[in-house]
């Protein structure tokens, strides 16, 4: 199951969504516009990370944004 951070009118995050599903794969989304995931936004800022989407495989991993979950799924 992989994490994936998205935000609202995000081409590469439903690239991503699109990407997962085609592989079979499932996730659990948290949209940082959302209000019972804006924490997230901090989390995120702090981390250094400004864009979105952010994808961690089921280990924990940080796999990145959507060109390289492209090239993970591969």
């Amino acid at each position: 199951m992989y994490t994936i951070i998205t935000r609202d009118q995000c081409n590469f995050c439903d690239s991503a969504k699109t990407l997962l599903k085609g592989a079979g794969q499932g996730y659990t989304e948290y949209n940082v516009q959302s209000p019972s995931s804006k924490w997230l936004l901090t989390l995120i800022k702090q981390a250094g990370i400004t864009t979105v989407p952010q994808i961690w495989d089921n280990k924990g991993n940080h796999i990145g944004g959507y060109t390289e979950l492209k090239e993970h799924l591969e």
